[in-house]
């Protein structure tokens, strides 16, 4: 997923994310770009990632992920280039 918001290249963070995914033996499903103007961001995401089947999401950064990433490593696994934060529901982005 892509965030414009936090994002300087959505070209280059669309080849990072692919990137990511060949490093992790993933097939990419489906790309979702959101930006400040996305309603209910968070349940986008969960809601594309549901409907696509998918159980873990790739972005650049965790800013990508929006205000409440917590919110989406509830039902899916997170992925960005150095940090894995598996769908436990017992995230806690402090420790």
């Amino acid at each position: 997923m892509i965030n414009l918001e936090h994002s300087q290249s959505a070209p280059v963070d669309h080849l990072l994310i692919t990137s990511l995914a060949r490093h992790h033996g993933f097939t990419l499903a489906h790309t979702l770009t959101i930006d400040g103007a996305t309603y209910m961001p968070t349940a986008l995401i969960v809601g594309t990632a549901r409907k696509h089947h998918a159980n873990v999401i790739l972005a650049p950064t965790l800013g990508h992920f929006g205000a409440n990433p917590k919110a989406v490593a509830l039902t899916c696994t997170l992925i960005i280039p150095d940090l894995t934060i598996p769908a436990s529901g017992s995230w806690n982005p402090n420790h």
